[in-house]
């Protein structure tokens, strides 16, 4: 488009016809300037404002999560709670001060944080406390209050980081179980840990087959300890030399039950006109413990005394020489003065009472209370 310039007033009268071409000057000069920035606006490659663009801005959101300055949306003071006062606002973020009833944080500690939502009075989000703790929230239909879970912290991951990788256990605490269906080698059990063994197995302690096994390792060099899983009396360990190929016999550790148990046994023949002198309350026996230590207990009445064998003990519960013994006799025609008497036990097991202090009754109560040695 091009601006027309009209002819200019040829008059007579030169001072009036320079007022109408002035006046006609700067109608061209604003006409120009019009259609300079006519065709800069239709030269702009930039899309305008379309219907749609109108209507997307038009129908969007108005809900405010911020207050209008950006500082958080919603104020909990000290006497309210966190729940209710964002359960019904959908999205939006909050301040709770220290001492607030319903926050997860210590009550000298204030809390910010961000809700999403998404359908009524269903609700999640996060905050961070003014210590710098991260939390999780989430509450449901129904509820009257929200649950809060502490996310971990930086020193929590270096913790879990720098904790034991290799396991001992499986994942629910329970020894690693070997059942009836395998056959365990004991040899193969080399890793730190805790098993259940329920099959006989090879290799493993010689007198059960029902083993909690703590192995223990470090290198080629480790520890087996077996401890009997049915009636927990028995306990046997081994051990595996540096060479990572020999082991040691299991060895059987000793308990106090294992010192005070022992199967009583009684002499197959009472000898020399020796009887028991009561059988019922007092009746003679012996026992042997792990430590191979034989008990004889029990009184008998009367025998010969000498070298006459009141009983013979088994091989295996013989003294490696003779020995002595002192006991208790009837005191019977001494009133009031105690008596003793002499037993010998010889290394062919023969045990013999060869005096008594009672002049009067000297067979009429011996009583055996004794311990020795096998080895």
């Amino acid at each position: 488009m091009e601006i027309k310039e009209p002819k200019p007033f040829e008059v007579n009268d030169k001072a009036h016809a320079d007022l109408f071409n002035d006046m006609v000057k700067v109608l061209l000069e604003n006409d120009t300037g019009l259609l300079e920035q006519l065709t800069n606006h239709t030269n702009d490659t930039r899309p305008h404002i379309s219907e749609a663009e109108k209507k997307k801005w038009n129908d969007s959101q108005s809900y405010k999560i911020t207050a209008d300055n950006g500082n958080q949306l919603i104020n909990v003071q000290a006497n309210a709670r966190i729940f209710d006062a964002i359960k019904d606002k959908g999205t939006c973020t909050f301040y709770a001060a220290a001492g607030v009833e319903d926050s997860p944080t210590p009550t000298n500690v204030s809390i910010r944080g961000l809700q999403t939502v998404g359908e009524e009075n269903i609700g999640s989000g996060f905050a961070i406390d003014s210590s710098g703790n991260a939390y999780f929230f989430s509450y449901n239909a129904g509820h009257t209050s929200m649950t809060w879970t502490k996310l971990p912290t930086e020193s929590d991951k270096k913790r879990w980081d720098n904790g034991q990788l290799i396991k001992i256990t499986q994942d629910n605490g329970k020894p690693f179980y070997h059942g009836f269906a395998s056959e365990t080698d004991y040899n193969t059990l080399t890793q730190t840990g805790m098993y259940l063994i329920y099959n006989p197995g090879v290799n493993g302690p010689p007198s059960f087959n029902l083993v909690f096994l703590l192995v223990m390792s470090y290198g080629n060099t480790l520890i087996q300890i077996a401890y009997e899983s049915v009636y927990g009396k028995n306990t046997y360990f081994r051990v595996r030399k540096q060479d990572a190929e020999t082991w040691t016999p299991w060895e059987k550790q000793i308990t106090l039950s294992d010192l005070l148990e022992g199967t009583w046994e009684t002499p197959k023949e009472i000898k020399s006109n020796w009887k028991e002198y009561d059988p019922i309350n007092l009746p003679v026996k012996y026992r042997k413990n792990l430590l191979g230590e034989i008990e004889i207990v029990g009184a008998v009445k009367g025998g010969i005394l000498g070298n006459n064998p009141v009983f013979i003990l088994p091989e295996e519960y013989r003294p490696q020489q003779a020995i002595h013994f002192v006991g208790v006799a009837s005191s019977i025609g001494t009133p009031g003065v105690p008596q003793f008497h002499r037993t010998l036990i010889d290394k062919d097991g023969n045990v013999c009472v060869q005096s008594s202090s009672n002049n009067v009754n000297p067979t009429e109560f011996i009583t055996f209370g004794f311990k020795f040695s096998t080895r």
